[in-house]
């Protein structure tokens, strides 16, 4: 029987079978027991021939160095025939883990690819939801511009005049007061459909902003003459302060709505005796209007939420000081729209701070324009 060393005949399938059978193929455990098992048998293969050469025609000093020269023959064969085996195995293993690692690789990137194609659909189809959405918010605004503001601008008149009794005489003086609360329910609710609109035309780009020069010292004398009287009738100090002289470039109207949102909320939430201040600072890129108050502050928690619509405390429609919650909002869309920026920092019992920062207008660059 031949034993060549390949894996069905001899020594290969004693191998192979003590590798798997017990310490697996080409392990380094099953390699020593096997070099160890194929030294015994060559050493007795060895001895065997030595005695059949020492018979023959050797001396026993001779035959014992052939039997060394054999052995380390043999055991040198057997060594890199292992040497060869553990290679192959390995190869073998090493092309079976990159195998299995490119199937599950496969499998994986298949999984992602078709993920990604259910995503895709899925956002296709939130898309067009959104966007039938916001035309059924569209059309819903222009119903409600029309069949909401002309009916209470009906009330509203009619109130105004019944309360004049242009016609005569009412009769019992509770009327009057009857129609004062009509004629300041409708106004109340009049405004909160404007704020509405104001903001949807905002988010909707349907309002065109104006690019028009603005001097910021006209900007804030109409806003102390506003807010000078509710001051005084709330307890509150106004204050305005900073640089002079300074210009900026936007809408005069919108900029003038935006700073107004924020001083009411600042008056309103401002108890009597504290302070709202309006300042005004250069900065290098730009302009900077804050206001800042005394009053209650906001929890971090609600910080964030702050500017978003509606955004208003329970605590604080409770104590009087109701509203949409649309102020800030519009103020932060205004900001955002005319290139700018609106941030708030607020600290509860010490009061809050609004920043707004506003590109500064490029009178110099126009000056120097030559006119055409």
């Amino acid at each position: 029987m031949q034993s060549d060393g390949s894996p069905d005949t001899g020594l290969g399938r004693l191998g192979n079978w003590h590798f798997a059978s017990h310490f697996g193929a080409g392990s380094p455990t099953g390699m020593q027991f096997f070099l160890a098992l194929a030294f015994v048998v060559l050493i007795v293969a060895a001895f065997n021939l030595a005695l059949v050469f020492e018979v023959l025609i050797l001396e026993p000093v001779v035959a014992a160095m052939v039997m060394v020269v054999l052995c380390l023959a043999l055991l040198t064969g057997g060594y890199l025939w292992l040497r060869r085996d553990g290679a192959l195995v390995a190869n073998a293993s090493a092309l079976a883990s990159k195998k299995a690692l490119q199937e599950r690789a496969e499998k994986e990137l298949a999984r992602l690819q078709n993920e990604q194609r259910q995503l895709t659909r899925r956002y296709r189809e939130e898309k067009l939801k959104a966007e039938a959405a916001s035309r059924a918010k569209t059309a819903f605004l222009a119903h409600l511009s029309h069949d909401v503001r002309t009916p209470l601008n009906h009330i509203i008149g009619f109130a105004d005049l019944l309360k004049h009794q242009t016609y005569g005489p009412i009769g019992d003086k509770r009327y009057l007061a009857y129609i004062e609360d009509i004629k300041r329910s409708g106004e109340r609710l009049l405004f909160s459909f404007a704020e509405i609109l104001e903001l949807a035309e905002l988010d909707a780009g349907k309002r065109v902003l104006q690019e028009e020069h603005i001097d910021v010292d006209e900007l804030l004398i109409a806003l102390q003459d506003q807010f000078q009287s509710s001051a005084a009738h709330c307890g509150v100090t106004f204050d305005i302060s900073g640089a002079r002289g300074v210009e900026l470039r936007g809408d005069r109207a919108c900029f003038l709505r935006m700073l107004a949102n924020i001083l009411d909320n600042s008056m309103r939430f401002t108890p009597s005796g504290g302070k709202v201040s309006l300042m005004v600072w250069e900065a290098e890129d730009g302009v900077v209007l804050s206001v800042t108050d005394t009053g209650i502050g906001i929890p971090p928690e609600r910080l964030k939420a702050l500017s978003a619509p509606f955004a208003l405390e329970d605590a604080l429609v409770a104590r009087g000081r109701g509203g949409m919650g649309l102020g800030l909002a519009i103020s932060r869309t205004i900001a955002e729209l005319s290139g700018g920026e609106m941030a708030i920092e607020s600290t509860p019992a010490i009061g809050t701070t609004v920043a707004i920062s506003l590109p500064r207008a490029a009178i110099k660059d126009d000056a120097a324009r030559p006119a055409a």
